[in-house]
């Protein structure tokens, strides 16, 4: 029972067929006749669970198709008149099409042989792309946590994302906002930052497939990776299920602790007392409402999440060290989800699926003070809801027209919620990052601070593809609209946050045009800084995309993918303007995939591909939501009970605001230059497989990808002061100014600025990759071996930056001023050179197996951050960002004046990941599977046990060398760790279904 479902899915598990689409497959299938003609046959698919039956006559060639089949497995019947001449079952699945040959002789009508898909090719010759290809009921069998990002690790060529973007995944080198999620066609990817994806519970997958490269032209709006799912379907079987999952904290080791001044300091982060309780429930109902015509699959799944852990308080996390502790409770009807899918079969050849869940997630957090050095919880700060969940639903038309061409429509919406809601509103943001104190000295808010407001996002899309065989060739086209709308507005609590620092001695605060102030007065200042970071409303983004692709069969051993997309992203501000168009080049997708020897056991494949992405709906809220970001600088006498300073004077006796943003929507004419080419990358594959036995095949793939088109905002002198300019970096650039922020471009400001006018250096990102695998098959033993070479650098990242955290994509940080890159070539966040994987099964006894995941991965590179540069000219350096640059404290008066002027500072620069790697990093997961039965109920008890040798590598550790506006003042907390590799925990589970 075990091998069949895991044969079925972990053979095959790392391909996926070029001519499957997503929510739908295809049987080709062929007929020789010895002594006459194949026109006089004909062939019939039927699948038994639900009554699904379509007949072909076949024509004189012997090829017949059956296209637009929902995954199943079904039998195949040639007949001559009313005579039976052959059968045999095939199985489909996502991304995977079944081939079925038939030879007969005409004389005898007898059967001579019959080659089906439900009998797995090893070697799949009708794939170029690379992935994976898995389904619930072998995850299920292994360790893997029930997430995307899990499911994605187990492909080759992907590793882990920063922690601080939570559970995400890098697909080649790309940053972990680069990808695209689907399930049952509809998109499900976060629109705002691109960061994760809707989900829904495991038991309502059928199955996975994950893209890492090579997809067709079908595929777009993302630059990284292609997780796939579809759900579960009803039959004409009546079928009921139930199942808990258990995760207890008693079982789970205990965490560690970080501490500054390189480990004999005060505690950064604290993860000892962390505790994570999971209670889980579902309950489905699956059959037919009418025998053959229409069916349903229904789940519910409410689920008990209790989550403690420490954190730091207030916005400057690299300088602030661990003081509140959080308790987040979420049961009952505030965290249920239930979903239904409903399968209408019109008539044989057309029919209609509704898919729709809604999943409600409000987790109630009371926040606490906490003292990790005697792990002490102390007084309650407040409590804040945190909503997240959402709805989505869908109608999805598949039609087969006529024996040659087949349609699919869909339509579906998705909403998703992003808010907090805090009931502590009296006490603002408050961090002390200030020098030469003790902890306990440090000013703290009356409560745990942060912003309010709504976040809420929704994503209407409308889509259709159409194919047709024209003799050796399948053709496809199709559409593809996008209308994704968001609703965001923040504000800080109190109007303000707070953070107090240390300006040492002949340390400057940089502003708009500038220093506003530099500290000579001899001794080192406490200075307290508030950031308002404050507007937003309501946006959109429209994207539309056509694609045309030709899968040619050439010959029987080669076949051609030769494709095109071209997209358009439009977005408009809360004023409803447009201020960011583009309109892509033809974007080619090609594949081939080559029989070299004939026989069915080798292939040589490879791919081309340029992927764009879109300018996420975060840039709206960032660039043309009336955004007001300005921080002032104040000297200060005390401070208030609730943490904000008194007697605050402005630190240069005036004004020394510093404006980043201001609240006036933008225009496109000012926010993206004229010959502005939206983000884009290019992609090689090349790569041979063999198979090497009946049970063992082996591959081995080159992948090369590179940024050919990097899209940033430049926030220079020469941009408006009232916005950044979206640009290509290192190129020529047009744009005009709106310093008033009238929305209307001034009078006579357009401009062509060189790029050494403008100072950047061209944006480079590059990923070279060698892929090696293995699989291993047999009827107790399936495994899967990968080892990944990789090289992963550049100036910049992509999308996100993760060496600092920053969820902005497109707008980071990077190419805002030149001197943020000067230094920062070199390898990046994501860049582990040595990846080796291993997962699988191994059935102990027909009822009783046990599942194997583990991964060794080499560390990521490690940077040392500074808060000055050598130049405080505002062409080069504005009031913002991180340098590769560290002062040295030495400033000789090589001017006369008897005073540091910026001109005689010492720097010393320290290029992108030239300071080691944090740790490799090592973890096995085991799990136990067993399987029995109770009054014809089928029952599965399940133990999961993850990190297994309780591994806790540091994952995410500190880069910033200086501390917060203190050049020159080594920030205790450098090189302290962020967060480890998750401690040891279990998890149970049973499943019944009847």
């Amino acid at each position: 029972m075990i091998a069949a479902a895991i044969a079925a899915t972990l053979g095959v598990g790392m391909s996926g067929a070029v001519y499957a689409d997503n929510t739908t497959s295809t049987i080709n299938g062929s007929l020789t006749v010895s002594g006459a003609s194949a026109s006089e046959y004909s062939a019939t698919a039927y699948d038994e669970s639900t009554g699904l039956t379509r007949n072909i006559e076949i024509g004189s060639d012997g090829n017949f198709r059956f296209s637009k089949l929902p995954f199943g497995t079904y039998e195949v019947t040639i007949k001559k008149g009313d005579t039976v001449v052959a059968q045999d079952k095939v199985t489909i699945s996502l991304g995977k099409n079944a081939t079925a040959k038939f030879d007969v002789q005409a004389t005898t009508n007898m059967e001579v042989l019959s080659v089906v898909g439900a009998r797995i090719n090893s070697v799949d010759l009708t794939n170029a792309d690379s992935g994976l290809t898995i389904n619930k009921e072998s995850i299920d069998m292994m360790p893997v946590s029930r997430d995307f990002a899990s499911i994605a690790m187990l492909a080759p060529g992907t590793v882990s994302g920063d922690s601080k973007f939570g559970n995400t995944a890098s697909f080649g080198g790309s940053s972990v906002a680069e990808n695209s999620c689907y399930i049952n066609g509809l998109e499900v990817t976060n629109t705002s930052q691109g960061l994760g994806c809707g989900t829904v519970p495991f038991e309502f997958y059928k199955e996975f497939q994950v893209k890492t490269g090579g997809y067709s032209a079908k595929f777009g709006r993302t630059t990284g990776g292609v997780m796939n799912a579809v759900t579960k379907s009803g039959t004409n079987e009546w079928e009921f299920g139930a199942s808990a999952r258990w995760r207890p904290s008693s079982l789970a080791s205990d965490g560690k602790v970080s501490r500054g001044n390189g480990g004999t300091g005060t505690i950064f982060r604290d993860t000892r007392n962390d505790e994570y309780d999971l209670k889980e429930y579902t309950v489905s109902a699956s059959g037919p409402l009418i025998k053959d015509k229409l069916f349903v699959y229904a789940l519910v799944n409410p689920r008990d999440i209790q989550d403690n852990f420490s954190y730091q308080s207030g916005s400057r996390d690299q300088y602030s060290p661990t003081d509140e502790f959080e308790k987040r409770s979420s049961d009952g009807s505030d965290n249920l989800f239930w979903g239904a899918k409903v399968d209408w079969n019109i008539t044989d050849n057309h029919s209609l699926s509704l898919f729709g869940y809604s999943n409600r997630n409000d987790t109630t957090e009371d926040i606490y003070r906490y003292t990790p050095e005697d792990e002490q919880m102390g007084d309650y700060l407040g409590t804040t809801i945190r909503k997240r969940g959402g709805e989505a639903k869908s109608i999805t038309y598949n039609g087969a027209i006529t024996e040659d061409l087949s349609v699919t429509a869909m339509y579906g919406e998705i909403k998703t919620n992003y808010t907090n809601v805090p009931g502590n509103l009296d006490c603002p943001s408050v961090s002390d990052t200030r020098t030469g104190i003790l902890d306990s000295d440090r000013i703290t808010s009356c409560g745990p601070g942060g912003s309010y407001g709504v976040n809420e996002d929704k994503n209407k899309q409308t889509r259709i593809d159409i194919e047709y065989v024209l003799g050796d060739h399948l053709l496809k086209a199709g559409y593809d609209k996008q209308k994704r709308e968001t609703m965001h507005t923040s504000a800080p609590i109190t109007g303000h946050n707070w953070t107090y620092t240390t300006l040492l001695e002949n340390a400057s605060i940089q502003g708009n045009d500038g220093p506003i102030y530099m500290n000579n007065t001899g001794a080192d200042m406490d200075i307290v800084s508030d950031r308002i970071f404050a507007g937003g409303g309501a946006f959109t983004s429209d994207l539309t995309a056509y694609y045309v692709e030709d899968n040619w069969q050439v010959t029987d051993n080669l076949m051609l993918q030769i494709g095109a997309r071209k997209d358009k992203f439009e977005n408009k501000g809360v004023t409803g303007l447009v201020f960011s168009s583009f309109d892509t080049d033809i974007a080619p997708r090609l594949g081939f995939t080559w029989d070299i020897l004939g026989e069915g056991t080798s292939k040589l494949f490879g791919t081309y591909g340029r992927y764009y992405l879109p300018v996420p709906n975060n840039t709206n809220y960032r660039a043309a939501s009336g955004l007001s970001d300005t921080t002032t600088y104040y000297t200060f006498t005390g401070h208030d009970e609730t943490g904000a300073p008194t007697g605050i004077t402005p630190v240069n006796g005036s004004n020394s605001t510093v404006v980043n943003s201001v609240p006036n929507p933008t225009i496109q004419e000012v926010f993206q230059s004229e010959e502005a080419e939206p983000f884009a990358k290019d992609e090689y594959i090349l790569g041979y497989q063999q198979q090497l036995s009946d049970t063992t095949t082996a591959s081995i793939k080159g992948i090369y990808r590179e940024v050919v088109s990097a899209l940033d905002d430049y926030c220079g002198d020469l941009a408006s002061q009232s916005t950044c300019t979206l640009i290509n970096p290192g190129q020529t650039a047009t744009w005009q100014l709106d310093n008033d922020g009238d929305t209307i471009p001034d009078a006579g400001s357009r401009h062509t600025y060189t790029a050494a006018e403008i100072g950047l250096p061209k944006a480079k990102n590059t990923y070279k990759a060698i892929e090696t695998e293995v699989q291993y098959n047999n009827d107790d033993l399936h495994l899967t071996f990968t080892y990944t070479w990789s090289k992963s650098e550049g100036n910049f990242e992509g999308a996100v930056k993760s060496d600092i955290g920053q969820a902005d994509p497109g707008i980071t940080q990077d190419f805002d001023f030149p001197a943020l890159m000067d230094g920062a070539q070199g390898y990046q966040a994501n860049d582990r050179r040595h990846v080796f994987k291993l997962f699988g099964t191994y059935d102990l006894t027909d009822d009783l197996n046990i599942g194997f995941n583990t991964i060794l991965s080499s560390g990521r590179p490690l940077s040392a951050f500074g808060q000055g540069y050598p130049s405080n000219d505002p062409h080069v350096y504005g009031s913002y960002g991180d340098t590769f640059y560290l002062y040295t404290n030495q400033c000789p008066d090589t001017n006369g004046n008897g005073e540091c002027d910026q001109d005689e500072k010492v720097y010393q620069q320290f290029g992108r990941g030239t300071l080691g790697r944090t740790p490799w990093n090592f973890r096995l997961d085991l799990s136990a599977n067993y399987m029995f039965n109770i009054s014809d109920v089928d029952m599965v008890a399940s133990v999961k046990v993850y990190n297994v040798l309780d591994v806790q590598e540091i994952v995410s550790q500190n880069e910033h060398y200086e501390g917060y506006r203190a050049e020159g003042t080594r920030n205790q907390y450098y090189g302290a760790a962020y967060d480890w590799q998750t401690p040891r925990y279990v998890e149970f589970s049973i499943s019944a279904r009847f």
